[in-house]
């Protein structure tokens, strides 16, 4: 089975042309005798802050314990000195669940929760760069480095406060080569650390920006009975490449904008999903500063979105499908004023506890149909119809996983549940936020670095099974040879005496 390779796959900016990964068939994979290789062993999907975690795992990159920083814990410290020399890639950390049980938090994973521990407030760690436990592989993405944030709007400010969003290696204070002067970041700024934390950690050449992975396909190779993946996509000029390797890791989260899903949606053209998208409406058309913009959703983006409105002298009405006894359960309301005073400002506004001349809202409600700037709205078990010159619907994002033929879950490890070569980190494996997925990341390279090792013990008592094969294969080939030699001799014998009477 062959592979196609687009010969003209853009490279990441600056990286040489013979640095490039992906060629042609001809320089890549190969067929022989019905074998295949690979072209990378690991592909991973999504280029956002848990690719680049994982990414920089994979690149040898190995964490240590530092015992000149000692954890603020004596439990912690002791269990931690005892193998300080040690990477904690290669050893078994599930004793932080067993014996730290108070500690944990349920929505947590226990690594994620122990290495967030040695992260923040103070560092513990110490990073070694280790070229021998570098894993080949490619970083796929369809944004520039930085996934997600890449998208956000500049201004919006992290709800993640700024040591919360160190990647491990290189944090965002050795960015900026002192503490920031703010505690929470505007997105623009994150955008930019993603970028040199890429650039720092000698990422770029793994990264293929601007791709879209459209199909994933298992396959068996019938002569080694290998299996591998078969991963297929397009670049951002429409060129198509194909791509194998032995495992595959999701990295991709939750990137895509939910839509309403109702009548109408995609006829009209004043419907958008994040205050980015809304900003460029109102600056392409003109008079619309003075119409009404229908907000949709009650979490943060929609806040900012209010915020952003209500800034800007711009009519709000709001339309939650929450009702006023559920919107006390919500994330916005676990938000401290002191330290989020704007989205408490906007919760106030959702829950009737503070008015503001231009903000209307609306519980219990969700939006059914859109027809010429007017939105249908179902209120309890009426119907009211209301203009707007903007729609903003602000209800989350979700996985985009269409390169696989069916649907796919993950464990508590990380791993698929059918496919034990497949794996998912970040907000597809439920690590939404930085600080937590960091970890995730550190347990898969860690299974990762395992699963190879191991393969490559089953490759070497192959190899050392196959020359023992072979050799008694020899012995009895010789010993066939010597049982016929006698044989030989005697036939010889007679023939002579025959010839001689």
């Amino acid at each position: 089975m062959k592979s196609y390779f687009s010969k003209n796959f853009r490279k990441d900016s600056g990286a040489s042309s013979d640095e490039s990964l992906i060629t042609s068939t001809e320089t890549l994979s190969t067929v022989i005798d019905g074998s295949w290789s690979a072209d990378t062993e690991v592909v991973v999907v999504g280029n956002g802050p848990a690719g680049l975690s994982l990414s920089t795992f994979l690149s040898g990159w190995q964490p240590f314990y530092n015992v000149n920083s000692p954890h603020p814990d004596p439990r912690i410290h002791e269990k931690l000195s005892q193998n300080a020399e040690q990477s904690l890639l290669d050893q078994d950390l599930s004793w932080f669940e067993a014996e730290f049980e108070e500690l944990l938090n349920p929505g947590v994973r226990p690594v994620a929760q122990l290495l967030d521990m040695l992260m923040r407030p103070i560092n513990h760690l110490q990073f070694q760069y280790n070229q021998t436990t570098d894993i080949p592989h490619l970083v796929f993405g369809e944004t520039d480095i930085g996934g997600s944030w890449t998208e956000y709007d500049e201004e919006m400010i992290t709800v993640s406060l700024a040591n919360w969003l160190d990647l491990p290696g290189f944090t965002i204070e050795e960015w900026l080569k002192g503490q920031p002067l703010v505690a929470r970041l505007p997105a623009g700024v994150v955008r930019e650390y993603l970028k040199a934390y890429a650039e720092k950690m000698n990422l770029l050449s793994k990264m293929k920006s601007r791709t879209k992975i459209t199909e994933i396909t298992k396959l068996h190779d019938g002569f080694s009975k290998d299996v591998f993946y078969q991963v297929s996509g397009e670049d951002s000029e429409g060129q198509s490449f194909t791509v194998r390797c032995k495992k595959v890791v999701l990295a991709c989260g939750q990137s895509h904008q939910r839509h309403l899903e109702v009548e109408g949606e995609y006829l009209e053209p004043n419907v958008v999903y994040d205050v980015t998208h809304l900003k460029r409406v109102l600056h392409m058309e003109e008079g619309l500063q003075r119409g009404k913009i229908l907000i949709v959703g009650d979490g943060i983006s929609a806040a900012d979105a209010i915020n952003f409105c209500l800034k800007n002298q711009l009519p709000v009405l709001h339309v939650m499908k929450r009702s006023e006894l559920q919107l006390k359960q919500t994330m916005l309301s676990k938000l401290s004023p002191s330290i989020y005073p704007e989205y408490a400002k906007a919760y106030k506004l959702m829950t009737g506890k503070r008015e503001n001349v231009l903000y209307e809202r609306v519980t219990s409600a969700s939006v059914i149909k859109l027809s010429k700037r007017v939105a249908t709205i179902r209120v309890m078990d009426k119907e009211i119809h209301e203009s707007f010159q903007v729609l903003v619907a602000c209800i989350g994002r979700r996985s985009e996983l269409s390169m696989f033929p069916e649907k796919i879950e993950f464990n508590a490890d990380y791993r698929c549940d059918s496919d034990p070569q497949i794996f998912a980190v970040g907000s597809l494996a439920g690590d939404h936020f930085i600080r937590y997925l960091v970890g995730g990341c550190l347990q898969v390279a860690s299974s990762l670095l395992k699963d190879r090792a191991m393969e490559f013990q089953q490759k070497k008592l192959q190899i050392v099974q196959s020359q023992m094969a072979q050799q008694l294969q020899e012995v009895e080939r010789r010993q066939k040879r010597l049982r016929r030699k006698p044989a030989t001799r005697c036939c010889r014998l007679g023939h002579i005496l025959s010839t001689s009477s």
